[in-house]
């Protein structure tokens, strides 16, 4: 089900013009990938792109964890250590995606910090809300019961 939901998201990435959309833990990111994630001040997210396979940024000490979670995409999985930039990371999924130019969407619940610190990396690329290519797509963003980003 996953699977035909984010060729869905990606056909509507493609009808709007979009390259790719990132998305931190929380609605969007459990409908699309099943993956369920409490947000912490460390950074967790998907980068989802036009085309090709989902590229997931997460903490090193939650690694193992989030491969139990983690069934779409689960051969690029790019860790950040304490000393290292999350942002970073996500700006090379980017890049490994063939994302150097053109729009992304940036989940409309991720926190400025983790944009600002996106668009600080990649400051040629033409950031946009995502609400619009996720309605296009038909992600359904009603948390489930008990949250979106609550931890089990």
């Amino acid at each position: 089900m996953c699977r035909e939901r984010i060729a869905r998201l990606q056909a509507a990435m493609k009808g709007l013009g979009l390259s790719a959309v990132v998305l931190e833990s929380g609605a969007a990111m459990l409908y699309l990938t099943g993956v369920r994630w409490g947000r912490s001040e460390r950074a967790f997210a998907v980068v989802l792109p036009a085309a090709g396979e989902p590229v997931w940024v997460l903490p090193g000490f939650e690694e193992q964890r989030a491969r139990e979670l983690i069934h779409l995409g689960s051969d690029d999985i790019r860790v950040w250590q304490e000393d290292e930039s999350p942002y970073q990371r996500i700006v090379e999924g980017l890049k490994a995606r063939g994302v150097v130019a053109g729009k992304v969407a940036i989940d409309d619940t991720t926190r400025f910090f983790v944009f600002d610190g996106i668009r600080k990396l990649a400051p040629k690329l033409d950031y946009v809300g995502s609400a619009e290519v996720l309605k296009a797509a038909g992600v359904d963003l009603t948390a489930p019961p008990g949250g979106a980003g609550k931890r089990k």
